[in-house]
């Protein structure tokens, strides 16, 4: 086991000990913000067939100056495929999205024409290609379409729709557990009793374990079922978790409640103690697959311990990039403290015409929550640093992997 250690050597650690789950096969429609397991490629060009690109007529060889009449030897439905090649001077009338004939050298829209008597009458000067789709214009046969770890939004949705997938295989959603070991804590709307509070830790967990793409088991209160029932219950249910995470309980004479229940799981211990600030009472262990992550009990604290040690874990599990971005930032709030360890100040980032900007948010105590209103970025300050001066350059870690308006700064 591996004491008071560093928060990259606790990464490191954590990151050895999981491995990207396998795969299930689910309806497309229920597969938004899930990832791929599998890359997929294209069964055919997109489109299969040249098509017109707008409502009008379709050209066959001929004068290509305004005012040329073509005849018009077909009226093609939308949906039907022609069987029969565009002669010099022959036109085809053609819906959007349409196949074309063969021989079709350009689509005139239909308010740049004037049909009479089996005839179009160009109003514009003709160029080869004008308003034609081409076959595999957008994407060729055999083409990848999406990589594994693929996220799927609106438009892989879009692609995967385009090609009739309705079945896609994506990643097992890691299986989480929380449990609030704090003997005060009881859920939002429960009837307080005299020293007890609601907890928040729950959701925010809940809320970040979502966002993450994780998928959580009910909250289990170690103050309302009791020690040893909370451990036969997670005893249980281990086979079927990827992971535990422990907020709050007692650290004392050198004692962390979190470890105890490790032990009685039978958990191995992998490390105690990560030298951050807030939050430096970590933990984790392992038992079998499942890892077992023990949070601080303050909001502020919790959430920093989570977004830097078990965001990384569960985007490993589903085989994601767990790196973080880091950023230079110029902090334009300043910060008037000294960091005697390392310290993750809240702040919320943006970039602007000047570049990457950060503020110091307000109610930096990790009791309080609100530092965590509007925070997208920690500002990591070294052990040992002096208080930060308005308009100081400082490293900045963005807490929200893959999100493109971070670094578009929108």
């Amino acid at each position: 086991m591996h004491s008071s250690i560093s928060l990259e050597n606790a990464m490191e650690i954590l990151i050895e000990n999981c491995n990207i789950l396998s795969g299930e096969i689910i309806p497309l429609d229920q597969a938004v913000n899930r990832i791929l397991l599998q890359p997929i490629y294209a069964a055919h060009d997109l489109p299969a067939k040249a098509q017109s690109a707008v409502d009008g007529f379709a050209l066959g060889e001929g004068p290509d100056q305004i005012g040329s009449s073509y005849n018009v030897v077909a009226d093609l439905e939308l949906g039907s495929l022609p069987r029969f090649s565009l002669e010099i001077n022959q036109a085809a009338a053609v819906s959007t999205g349409g196949i074309l004939p063969a021989g079709t050298v350009a689509v005139v829209p239909v308010e740049k024409a004037r049909f009479e008597q089996q005839q179009v009458i160009v109003l514009e000067q003709i160029k080869p290609g004008t308003n034609i789709k081409t076959a595999g214009e957008d994407f060729k046969q055999n083409e990848i379409l999406l990589p594994a770890g693929t996220k799927l939004d609106y438009a892989g949705m879009a692609l995967l729709a385009a090609y009739g997938i309705t079945d896609v295989e994506v990643v097992l959603q890691p299986q989480v557990a929380i449990v609030c070991l704090s003997a005060n804590i009881v859920p939002a709307g429960g009837e307080l009793k005299d020293g007890q509070i609601w907890d928040s830790n729950g959701p925010m967990i809940n809320a970040l374990v979502n966002r993450d793409g994780g998928l959580v088991c009910p909250v289990i209160y170690s103050g309302i079922i009791g020690h040893e029932e909370m451990v036969a219950q997670l005893s249980r249910e281990m086979a079927n978790l990827d992971l535990v995470i422990f907020t709050g309980g007692t650290f004392q004479n050198d004692e962390n409640e979190a470890e105890t229940v490790m032990n009685a799981l039978n958990a191995r211990v992998l490390f105690r103690e990560v030298e951050m600030q807030p939050g430096s009472h970590s933990a984790a262990g392992i038992a079998d697959h499942c890892l077992l992550i023990s949070l601080s009990g303050n909001p502020a604290a919790c959430a920093v311990n989570y977004n830097m040690l078990v965001t990384p874990v569960i985007q490993n599990l589903l085989g994601l990039d767990s790196n973080y971005q880091r950023i230079k930032a110029r902090c334009i709030t300043g910060y008037s403290k000294k960091s005697g360890s390392r310290r993750m100040v809240r702040g919320r980032a943006y970039c602007t015409e000047n570049g990457w900007e950060v503020e110091v948010l307000p109610g930096q105590k990790p009791s309080m929550l609100r530092s965590l209103l509007g925070c997208n970025a920690f500002i990591d300050l070294p052990a040992g640093s002096p208080p930060v001066e308005a308009g100081e350059e400082v490293s900045v870690v963005l807490i929200f992997p893959g999100s493109a308006y971070l670094k578009a700064g929108i």
